[in-house]
């Protein structure tokens, strides 16, 4: 890559990395209204992102693949028959993600040892930031390898722009940086080296070549499993590749086709195995069970008029439709049709791939309910080569306006795609059943009407523009000035190292025998460390977990059946049974609660918190009854602590407002209560909050503004009438 062509590439990267990253609110002077929709880098969802982060965490600190103790998981009262929680996903990205990680882990330790309350257990910025370093250096030399991948075929220009904007007009640009804990960042890299591979050892006859091939779909697997389709790749293409063989040596053809197919598919189960094994102990089976349960309904379940139905909606459906969501890998499958001599012998595989990927799509009975079609990330190196072809093929038009035509469609395609994104559960709710029409529909009202939302979330340049305070402290230092530093020092190093691999053919890395044994000698290891790790559970540990889920249940249906002293004794029952798990502790706090016994439901409160000390609800309970005890000081503690846990938690904004107008900082309260309300404007509660505050410093004008607005939202009692007799007699006095 040229330094002209390096500067770009890196430019574009670095710029995109700063504008869509959300940072989230990390300190009080940072408004949380600017924060738009749920992720942050400093976040992590309970769903898939937590089962791909606990493997990681869990192994690390804990020495075990137990999730049970997980914080924010959202299977963690899934128990298996094996007495282990469901995990059904891959341990493949920890493993990619750990020498970042054990950065974070000194870099956590080190802001410990100076004093500032960093923990260093896995769930804190440190570990978050390097994660996410991780995730999106991965991503970017996933995209070199697709560029010098391009080169092989196509002009270096040709290759940058095919690479960008394949990336930035399709869903991984927002894996990559709004929600970087999902696998698919690290998916892209490792399809991306695999497809770079076999584009140049696809007509080797040397094992060593098709066990290197196997290693890499390995890790693939290992990282989605989804990807088993790419065994459709390497199947039609050998076939092809041999194809003139058959006729003159069928026995000859038949032993080197064996011996590759096999060396390829031996080398592919070694690199699986200790996610096999994993597997087998957690769940019971050697497979993730969920996929499986979906695939064998997919299959039994075929009929040609809901395929037919599925393929329309894949392409031409208005929610997420190839053809509106995807343009540019439309225009990539066509290419792959192109009569280019360079393509035609790729074509098969290519093509089989693509079959594959895309029946298991249509035929897969679940809908994702994520951003578009995430399930075609690793397939984007793919379409790539035919959307280079096709730019190709513009570029060496003797007709100057259709040399620019690449450069055009790449940019509305772009400018769509980022359309679609920052609308994404900020304007439209992810499930809207035309959400590519209406997003891209939308695009001038967003421009014209609602400019506010033209970057998404609390980016970098948000934050900034938003005003930075007099003084910043560790967070702020951490969020602005380290992390994107460490960011850019993470691209950097990658270049150079991608720059001496590729020096020369960019194959002597990968043709050595060094890499398969230490490869293997790798899977070795991993193995030993699930069975030192996931260990088979006693009788008596499994019944105890199942003791745990039954009491949990039952006191769950009492609580909400309003048996309260009930619930109670069957969420002790369950703490006996798993003494370690927060839930009980938080429930039973919610049972004295319900009674008035503050003391009582403070002493489980804090239980909780022991186990789950960043959880939101129970610091805000907790510092709630602290103010109503007359601790005001550790109430505003607890509070905001509440608030940097989850800063769109308006309850603990309310609740600080409270302890900060007792304290008689009621200009900070008014603060805390604005931000309440711009976190959901229809928070009457809040309203009539800022009334009361407004009305004790004599501002009857927007008192009244917010007592009305209150009235509106059907807020009513003898709080109102307080107010409303207040803003009167002051009218009076006036």
């Amino acid at each position: 890559m040229s330094n002209r062509s390096v500067l770009i590439f890196g430019g574009i990267f670095f710029f995109t990395f700063l504008l869509l990253t959300p940072l989230g609110v990390f300190n009080s002077w940072i408004p949380p209204n600017i924060h738009k929709g749920y992720y942050a880098v400093t976040t992590i969802d309970a769903g898939d992102d937590t089962g791909y982060y606990a493997f990681l965490r869990s192994a690390f600190f804990d020495g075990d693949l137990d999730f049970f103790n997980e914080r924010n998981y959202a299977h963690s009262e899934k128990i298996n028959p094996t007495g282990y929680v469901f995990n059904n996903w891959q341990m493949g990205q920890a493993i990619l993600f750990l020498p970042f990680f054990l950065i974070g882990h000194v870099l956590a330790h080190f802001y410990q040892s100076l004093g500032y309350p960093v923990s260093t257990d896995g769930y804190s910025v440190p570990y978050y930031l390097s994660t996410a370093v991780a995730s999106v250096t991965y991503l970017f030399a996933g995209l070199f390898f697709v560029y010098r991948t391009l080169c092989v075929f196509v002009q270096s220009r040709v290759s940058l722009l095919a690479t960008i904007s394949i990336w930035l007009a399709s869903p991984l640009v927002y894996f990559s940086f709004i929600r970087q804990r999902m696998a698919h960042t690290s998916e892209f890299f490792l399809s991306a080296v695999l497809i770079y591979i076999w584009v140049r050892f696809r007509q080797s006859r040397k094992p060593i070549h098709y066990a290197l091939m196997g290693v890499i779909l390995g890790w693939l697997c290992m990282t989605r499993i989804i990807n088993i389709s790419f065994f459709a790749l390497f199947a039609a293409d050998l076939l092809w590749v041999y194809r003139s063989d058959w006729k003159t040596d069928p026995t000859s053809t038949i032993k080197k086709f064996s011996i590759l197919a096999g060396t390829l598919g031996g080398f592919f189960f070694i690199t699986l195995l200790p996610q096999i094994y994993c597997w087998y102990q957690l769940n019971g089976v050697p497979f993730p069970p969920r996929h499986m349960k979906f695939a064998g309904e997919g299959l039994t379940g075929i009929n040609a008029g809901p395929l037919l139905e599925n393929i329309y909606a894949l392409f031409f459906d208005a929610k997420w439709g190839l053809l509106f969501s995807m343009p540019l890998a439309v225009l990539g499958l066509l290419g792959l049709f192109l009569k280019e001599d360079f393509s035609r012998n790729l074509r098969p595989g290519l093509l089989a791939y693509l079959s594959g990927i895309f029946g298991i799509i249509l035929l897969y009975p679940e809908d994702s309910a994520s951003y578009g079609h995430r399930h075609l990330i690793s397939a984007l190196p793919v379409f790539a080569i035919g959307l280079g072809i096709l730019f190709q093929r513009f570029s060496s038009d003797k007709l100057k306006f259709l040399k620019a035509g690449p450069a055009i469609i790449c940019s509305v395609a772009v400018l769509a795609q980022y359309s679609m994104l920052i609308q994404y559960k900020v304007l439209l709710p992810y499930n809207h059943p035309e959400f590519t029409l209406k997003a891209i529909g939308s695009s001038m009202d967003v421009l014209f009407g609602h400019p506010e939302f033209l970057m998404r979330s609390s980016n970098f340049f948000q934050i900034l523009f938003s005003g930075l305070p007099e003084s910043w402290d560790y967070l702020d230092g951490m969020l602005l000035l380290l992390f994107p530093l460490s960011q850019l020092m993470a691209l950097a190093l990658t270049l150079l190292l991608l720059q001496k691999i590729f020096k020369g053919n960019g194959t002597g890395f990968l043709n050595s025998r060094f890499f398969l044994v230490n490869s293997s000698g790798l899977s070795l290891i991993l193995v030993i460390v699930v069975a030192f790790a996931a260990p088979t559970k006693s009788e008596a540990e499994i019944e105890a977990r199942f003791n745990y889920l039954e009491a949990v249940q039952s006191a769950e249906s009492l609580f909400k059946g309003g048996q309260i002293d009930s619930s109670r004794m069957a969420y002790m029952e369950a703490s006996r049974n798993m003494p370690t798990a927060w839930k009980p502790y938080f429930r039973v706090g919610q049972t004295w609660q319900s009674r008035g016994n503050l003391e009582e439901a403070n002493k489980y409160f804090k239980m909780a918190l022991k186990f789950n000390p960043e959880n939101s609800p129970a610091l805000t309970l907790l510092g709630n009854n602290l103010k109503r005890l007359g601790n005001g000081a550790e109430a505003e503690k607890m509070l905001r602590a509440a608030i940097r846990s989850w800063p769109m938690n308006k309850y603990a904004y309310d609740s600080l407002a409270h302890v900060l107008a007792t304290l008689d900082r009621r200009p900070e309260a008014i603060r805390m209560l604005k931000h309440a309300i711009s976190i959901d404007p229809n928070y009457g509660v809040g309203h009539a909050n800022l009334a009361m505050i407004y009305s004790s410093l004599h501002e009857n004008e927007k008192s009244l503004e917010h007592l009305n607005r209150a009235v509106q939202l059907g807020v009513q009692g003898p709080v109102i009438d307080r107010i409303k007799a207040l803003i009167e007699g002051k009218a009076k006095n006036d």
